[in-house]
């Protein structure tokens, strides 16, 4: 019951926004206009960075918007939410080309201008796990009904994604065919390889600020986000030797998980620069492994609750089957593995190559590149 009553809410929401869009649509749609979509941080992430870098150094009248922001907690706050989401409607409406990171309610909710082009330039660099449509009515997915009033992730012209494989992934979870993903890499590619030197000036400031990760190497823990469950963070701190590693333990940011400041990096180094300064990552089912890869760091899968996963959300990638060098259910065992330097690289090298296929410096310019020459043919159609 609860459900078809938010459900139902949720569909009043959308017709408020559907009417003022209306309104806000009368606005003129600006050719030179590109408008950046997040709510996955409040912040501006590095995909979005190198690539409004990108189109200012290509293009000499470009005009771009930048638009992150959460959804916060609290009745206030949430009031305030609806008057930047206005913000948003507008800079939507007059913008040619929207490029967003995730699901977006604005975007995927309403009926846009015909010439709009939205490209979604997801969050992860890959799907070892199930997302989306693919998890509708799982323990840890949406309900159907919601999706279906809200519309999730509808209305994209074009994903972008790192290979071949990741398509078939990619068009299940958005609910699209596959025509419509285009392998051209993601910006965060760059960054990792140090395209641009910005995250080699990072990782310089981190070993500044934490001179002990110099003394020993280190092992950098990023378990996946659980819903409703916690994640066995105690059964790694208690396998890594403390004499011989450091070990970081980077949680999901929806992870509530309380754990000792010893393990904890400052919020304010990224994901990334922590894989740069890593000797070893052990992971289970987060897209970090792909980032990993990229960086030929070891990555270990720590899958000691993959069963019961699998019933909750459903895996996208077979670890077991595709990694079984790499893939263990006992802590201890990935401990043994680096203290005999025992890695099979051989194993993770055939990983990035089917999953990571982009693995080159060049992610940024060619996406730009891409909706550049989409720009150019809308233009000319108008014309």
């Amino acid at each position: 019951m609860k459900e078809y009553v938010f459900s139902f809410f949720l569909y009043i929401v959308r017709f408020g926004m559907c009417f003022i869009y209306f309104f806000i649509k009368l606005f003129p749609m600006k050719n030179n206009k590109i408008t950046f979509l997040s709510r996955q941080s409040d912040k501006v992430n590095i995909d979005f960075e190198l690539l409004e870098e990108q189109f200012k150094k290509e293009c000499d009248n470009i005009e771009i918007q930048v638009l992150c922001k959460k959804i916060p907690k609290g009745l206030i706050k949430k009031i305030a939410y609806c008057f930047y989401m206005i913000k948003c409607l507008y800079h939507i409406s007059t913008s040619k080309i929207c490029i967003i990171d995730g699901y977006s309610i604005p975007i995927s909710a309403l009926k846009h201008k015909k010439n709009l082009i939205i490209i979604q330039i997801w969050h992860a660099m890959g799907a070892i796990k199930k997302f989306g449509k693919q998890v509708l009515n799982k323990e840890e997915g949406s309900k159907s009904s919601i999706a279906k009033t809200m519309k999730m992730h509808e209305n994209y012209t074009y994903i972008t994604c790192t290979s071949e494989k990741t398509k078939k992934f990619y068009a299940e979870g958005f609910g699209t065919e596959e025509s419509k993903i285009l392998k051209l890499g993601m910006p965060r590619i760059d960054y990792l390889l140090g395209k641009d030197e910005k995250i080699d000036k990072k990782v310089t400031e981190l070993l500044n600020e934490y001179p002990k990760l110099k003394e020993k190497k280190t092992i950098l823990y990023v378990p996946t986000f659980r819903k409703g469950k916690s994640v066995h963070i105690s059964d790694v701190i208690n396998a890594v030797p403390k004499e011989k590693y450091n070990l970081i333990v980077r949680l999901h940011p929806l992870d509530k998980n309380e754990i000792s400041n010893e393990y904890i990096i400052n919020s304010k180094y990224e994901t990334f620069e922590l894989l740069k300064i890593a000797d070893y990552v052990i992971t289970d089912y987060s897209a970090v492994a792909f980032e990993a890869s990229v960086l030929d760091k070891p990555v270990f899968f720590y899958l000691y609750d993959i069963d019961e996963y699998n019933i909750n959300r459903g895996l996208n990638i077979n670890l077991l089957e595709e990694m079984p060098m790499c893939t263990f259910s006992d802590m201890n065992k990935i401990i043994e593995i680096i203290e005999n330097d025992k890695y099979d690289y051989q194993e993770l090298k055939k990983f990035k190559d089917e999953y990571v296929e982009t693995s080159d410096m060049c992610n940024t310019e060619r996406i730009v590149s891409y909706i550049k020459n989409l720009m150019e043919e809308k233009n000319c159609e108008k014309g």
